[in-house]
């Protein structure tokens, strides 16, 4: 548990950075994403023969698993840049964030536990503080669609982490992430622009960087991390995302977010590590 904490740690740290690079890579996230997915499968796979870690899976229903929940990764992380490069670093974390509410909420109905009134409540409170995140609200133009993008990365994530920890936790983290990223990579073949000048503005420098530390150095320890700790537990540790990221994007990109942003995301951390604290003690 103590390892696992660690891990879970370093992981959100490296994580909340992440979202610069949808601002500081200017491609569209599908191409940026999918750079990012095989860049990220010959790290995983280079790292899984350097320490003889076992790709072999036990059974056959489980490649099942690994096609969707790497159909998942591909699309949360398109989702994800896209919320970030409309709507900005703050509201675009904030949006995501939701994904610790979604999970309390839907973790019931894979594990048989009970659901609590509460965690509704807490909902409509997250729903609340993403709208006043959001300058202008739904007609927030851009921003609101952005945030859109968000909500709904949130919510392919939470159901991925869910899955993950119903079906193929027993498994080593590095080969199930290496699995996920290399089906993401190969669906997103397709979508990819041709012709892309990978030397312009350091790419190349950017996309190695985003692959290798903040995809599968970071997505390992996270999923190792889900081993052992259960889902709504993990959203006390990864409540520090935004305000990590907020705090990177400030530095790094610049952005300062509005009053009004800042205090729905407040609103937003508060709710989950709130919802997250009461579901750990009870679970």
């Amino acid at each position: 548990m103590r390892k696992s904490m660690i891990e879970l740690h370093v992981a959100v740290l490296i994580m909340s950075a992440t979202a610069l690079f949808a601002k500081l890579i200017h491609l569209p996230p599908k191409d940026i994403i999918a750079f990012r997915c095989w860049i990220a499968a010959l790290a995983l796979f280079l790292f899984c023969r350097l320490t003889r870690t076992s790709l072999m899976l036990k059974r056959r229903s489980d490649l099942g698993w690994l096609l969707l929940l790497g159909l998942f990764i591909a699309v949360h992380w398109v989702f994800f840049f896209t919320a970030i490069q409309m709507s900005g670093v703050a509201v675009g974390l904030t949006a995501f964030f939701s994904f610790t509410i979604m999970t309390v909420l839907m973790e019931p109905f894979f594990f048989q536990e009970r659901m609590d009134g509460r965690d509704l409540a807490a909902a409509l409170i997250v729903i609340a503080g993403i709208y006043l995140a959001v300058p202008g609200g739904i007609s927030g133009g851009q921003i609101a669609v952005g945030a859109a993008f968000g909500i709904g990365s949130a919510f392919i994530y939470s159901l991925r982490n869910i899955l993950y920890r119903k079906y193929l936790s027993r498994y080593p983290s590095s080969a199930m992430m290496f699995y996920q990223v290399a089906v993401a990579g190969l669906v997103l073949i397709p979508f990819v622009t041709p012709g892309i000048d990978l030397l312009a503005e350091n790419r190349w420098a950017y996309l190695i960087l985003l692959g290798v530390i903040f995809t599968a150095a970071a997505h390992t320890l996270f999923v190792g991390s889900l081993r052992t700790i259960k889902a709504a537990a993990a959203g006390l540790i990864t409540s520090l995302e935004p305000i990590y990221g907020m705090i990177f994007a400030a530095a790094i990109l610049s952005e300062i977010p509005e009053i009004r942003t800042v205090v729905g995301a407040v609103i937003v951390v508060g709710a989950a590590v709130y919802t997250s604290i009461r579901a750990h003690r009870t679970g």
